[in-house]
């Protein structure tokens, strides 16, 4: 006997567990509504999500399935708090905006940490250094709104819940703005995320021209948010860090920094960070993406003749790759160094490809 025919749409998801399951176990299932294969992809990703009130049968099943969790990272995952779902649109606008970069996309894991740092921060004041397509910066906003929502206050470049982003690249920066726009006006729910997926018929015109060096846009009402279009983001946080900024107006100093630019000039960026406080707050926060490098700095050590990880193909080419190796280098540099700094403490920690933690004293 053939399956029944479920009708989904991209802004409804079920809800009750048996229908969860049912969704996901029966593989002759029609969906209808959906505006792309996109789409269908989300729904099936977040249908495998329980609802936040699960009944008690619903969580003894969740509980079985916890048997079926075949790595850590996968049973961490699964026992999070799931992220909203305009986060997984941008994911797939990335690759198929600018596919030989999307690896560089935040994710999960990252991406939650970020909000949850934002959300602990006593201003909701955040500056980010690498834009990209907006996936952490929308995580950063995302946190800063929630400090707006139990401080009362509405964020400005002058204080309050505010997130300034500095991206170099023209067409991340077009996606990130676009992504941006849709997060303030519908939402990180089931609405965003439908505006978000209608981008992808939209990446060879409407945002891919825009010539614009500022995007500024406010979410939930209080948190404001600047995505700024730089040539040189080193040069224009020295330029903050003297009290002279030329390409925004000067904004008041961040609770939380977040690093993912040029690795060549890690130290530098931090050095703006810590030499005075026009940028950050003394017992501010400063976050370093990629200071792992892929396990490479191990072998930049000595510690270790043979990369072993869960990719451990690609991973033995990328360490056979100059660059790499250099890049790597300059990380363990960089890490070598930060540690030994009087002005800040430091806590490395392997998420992902590696985030140093470097709290300013």
């Amino acid at each position: 006997m053939s399956s029944p025919i479920v009708l989904y749409n991209c802004s409804s998801i079920a809800s009750d567990i048996l229908s969860i399951h049912f969704f996901v176990t029966t593989s002759q299932t029609s969906f209808h509504g959906t505006c792309s294969d996109a789409c269908k992809l989300r729904l099936t990703k977040n249908s495998n999500m329980l609802p936040r009130q699960a009944s008690s049968t619903a969580l003894e099943s969740a509980d079985r399935a916890a048997n079926d969790f075949q790595t850590l990272d996968g049973y961490s995952a699964g026992h999070s708090s799931p992220a909203p779902s305009i986060y997984n649109e941008i994911e797939l606008n990335t690759r198929a905006y600018l596919p030989s970069g999307s690896h560089m996309v935040s994710g999960f894991e990252q991406g939650r940490l970020l909000s949850q740092l934002a959300s602990m921060t006593r201003e909701g004041r955040i500056l980010e250094v690498g834009t990209f397509t907006g996936y952490a910066t929308a995580c950063l906003l995302e946190g800063a709104a929630k400090v707006a929502s139990v401080t009362g206050t509405t964020g400005s470049r002058e204080s309050g819940p505010y997130v300034l982003s500095m991206e170099r690249d023209r067409r991340a920066f077009n996606l990130a703005s676009a992504h941006l726009k849709v997060m303030s006006e519908s939402g990180t729910g089931e609405a965003g995320a439908e505006a978000a997926c209608a981008l992808r018929s939209a990446i060879d015109s409407d945002f891919a021209d825009n010539e614009a060096g500022l995007t500024s846009v406010v979410y939930n009402e209080a948190a404001a948010c600047d995505v700024l279009k730089v040539d040189d983001a080193l040069a224009t946080m020295e330029e903050m860090a003297l009290g002279k900024s030329s390409s925004i107006e000067q904004p008041a100093p961040f609770d939380l920094i977040f690093i993912d630019a040029d690795k060549t000039r890690l130290l530098d960026y931090v050095e703006a960070c810590l030499d005075g406080d026009r940028i950050l707050k003394k017992g501010g926060l400063i976050v370093v993406d990629n200071v792992l490098w892929k396990g490479l700095v191990l072998g930049v050590t000595g510690s270790i003749s043979v990369l072993v990880d869960e990719e451990g193909a690609a991973d033995a080419e990328l360490k056979k790759n100059k660059r790499a190796r250099k890049l790597a280098a300059k990380m363990h540099r960089f890490n070598s160094e930060i540690v030994l700094d009087t002005r800040a403490e430091v806590l490395l920690l392997r998420v992902r490809d590696g985030l140093s933690m470097i709290r300013k004293k």
